[in-house]
């Protein structure tokens, strides 16, 4: 009767234990979306058919800075080609009013909570 009492405390011991780590982990991976994007280099994908339109060129992940000069891919100075990233800063001064990565190079510049520092270029395509 003890040997039942004990494998059933153990079991529910054990059950108790197991769902108290189910939930702090969901409740970790729930608070990461609230938390704010961190600060750098985004890549921007221009549309293909109005590369210029700030409104068309979405914001994807976080990247490594692109190198300052390169003819021949992505840089922050002396190219003249379609916007390839995005280099964004987040006002986090406010904790009730935290920034969200914008989805658009438009959405950044009119959001009063994102500053922009920089921004690369593709090499000019020649024609």
């Amino acid at each position: 009767m003890i040997t039942k009492t004990t494998n059933f405390i153990k079991q529910y011991f054990f059950m108790l234990a197991l769902v108290a780590t189910f939930i702090g982990f969901s409740a970790f991976k729930f608070a990461e979306r609230f938390a704010a994007p961190d600060d750098g280099w985004y890549e921007v994908t221009p549309s293909p058919t109005d590369p210029d339109n700030p409104a068309l060129q979405s914001i994807g992940n976080l990247i490594p800075a692109p190198p300052a000069e390169d003819s021949t891919s992505c840089a922050q100075f002396d190219n003249e080609g379609h916007n390839c990233a995005i280099e964004l800063s987040f006002d986090r001064s406010d904790p009730n009013n935290q920034p969200e990565k914008p989805a658009t190079v438009q959405e950044a510049e009119s959001d009063m909570l994102v500053s922009i520092l920089g921004e690369a270029r593709q090499p000019e395509e020649e024609n």
